[in-house]
């Protein structure tokens, strides 16, 4: 665990030279280049892929200087340049659309809005999107790509299921968001069929505070359907770490429905934490596994559970302190490993301390270096990331009890990335 745990400055008004956590900043282009720098020379040659869950294009908070469509493209242009200067050839990389990369913010699904959007990105990323997926990637924004040679990854496009999308009223038949559930099932099911497994990344995280409803919904069921199949769901768009827990349909989940009235672009410290925070806990404690089947094994010991889990990561966006994550999963593919191949075994969570960075550089100029925060082992005892092990951390977390109290400090400590320590 580091030693340095100091909270964000939020004293001065001047941004600092790779952002300011706590102010309405986005990262600047050299916090970016300074962690893939960090990355390339610590992690690159021990990496299979990397999963990017875009929001490259910087929000529109500065009311005087509006962003435009060119803009939006011309940082997409110089990330993705970063991206194949730091991986390329040697890693692949999978990338999905976010909420600021479309203009206007948060709309797609509009054919007027939409000219030329999804061939641009189609251009740009060519690079990881696989040739016999180039079509369907210019008709809606999404794809998949085999990773490994039993490891699918599912890249979405979440804005067709984003509340804040004007353009998509709903994931009922005949809509661009039902397309894309339709060929994510189609996805899922071919997987199954070629004994392969899968994870999903996206932007938007799925919860009745960012999803309407019927999409919400058709993701919970497809998902609980498939979960031999589908292993892991990553997503960003929030900045703050944690997860989510779901039953397999809308309905069945009894945390009460979060409902958020801000604008758009509010960024992420300033919404009330306290009201996410313990609608968060209100999830975990109200989940009732007596309306669930916890788990069933199949061959090849794989499980099959309508509990679902969202992993919500960190951002390099410094809201709090910028992060980085890197997970380890199960690559033995023999029938008789008595752990599923594809399982993500845990992570291990990097953050980079910016308040003493920038105080340092006068004196001794130095490389920005990420730190370890914690590791899913250390911090949660977790033995593995399955629905199951999610689960029952989740309620040991809101236990009233010592054990119960200490867990789930530590676990809003790394949520806010020990920016706001003890502060829930």
């Amino acid at each position: 665990m580091p030693e340095n745990r100091t909270k964000a400055s939020h004293k001065s008004s001047v941004g600092g030279r790779l952002g300011t956590p706590g102010k309405s900043c986005d990262a600047p282009i050299e916090l970016a280049q300074r962690t893939l720098d960090w990355i390339v020379k610590e992690w690159r040659d021990k990496l299979d892929f990397v999963i990017w869950t875009g929001d490259n294009s910087r929000h529109d908070w500065d009311k005087t200087s509006r962003r435009s469509r060119k803009q939006v493209y011309r940082l997409n242009q110089k990330v993705t340049d970063m991206m194949i200067d730091a991986f390329w050839p040697h890693v692949p990389v999978v990338p999905s659309l976010g909420n600021n990369d479309v203009f206007p913010a948060n709309k797609i699904g509009d054919k007027k809005a939409d000219e030329g959007l999804l061939s641009y990105y189609e251009e740009i990323w060519r690079h990881w999107i696989p040739e016999d997926q180039r079509k369907v990637f210019k008709q809606g924004g999404y794809f998949s790509i085999k990773v490994t040679p039993h490891l699918r990854v599912v890249s979405l496009n979440t804005l067709y299921f984003s509340s804040r999308n004007k353009a998509v009223k709903h994931c009922k038949v005949d809509t661009p968001a039902y397309r894309h559930m339709e060929w994510l099932e189609k996805e899922l099911e071919n997987a199954r069929r070629n004994d392969e497994r899968v994870y999903i990344i996206g932007h938007v995280p799925p919860s009745t505070r960012d999803y309407r409803n019927t999409c919400l919904d058709l993701y919970l069921r497809i998902s609980s359907s498939y979960s031999d199949v589908l292993l892991g769901h990553f997503y960003g768009h929030l900045n703050m770490d944690h997860f989510l827990l779901y039953g397999d349909r809308l309905e069945s989940n009894t945390a009460p429905t979060y409902n958020e009235s801000e604008p758009e672009d509010t960024v992420h410290t300033n919404r009330n934490l306290n009201k996410y925070v313990k609608w968060l806990r209100g999830m975990y404690r109200q989940f009732d596994t007596n309306k669930h089947q916890e788990s069933a094994i199949l061959p090849g010991n794989y499980i099959r559970t309508d509990v679902v889990i969202i992993q919500v990561a960190p951002s390099v966006l410094p809201t709090f302190f910028p992060t980085v994550r890197i997970y380890r999963y199960e690559k033995n593919t023999t029938s008789r490993s008595p752990i599923p191949y594809g399982t993500l075994l845990g992570y291990d969570q990097f953050f980079a301390n910016l308040t003493h960075w920038e105080e340092k550089q006068d004196k001794e100029p130095s490389p920005l270096k990420y730190q370890l925060e914690y590791t899913t082992e250390d911090a949660y005892g977790l033995e593995d990331l399955s629905a199951h092990s999610y689960y029952h951390l989740a309620k040991a977390m809101v236990e009233d009890s010592t054990k119960g109290n200490r867990l789930w400090s530590s676990y809003t400590n790394n949520m806010f990335v020990q920016t706001l320590n003890n502060s829930f």
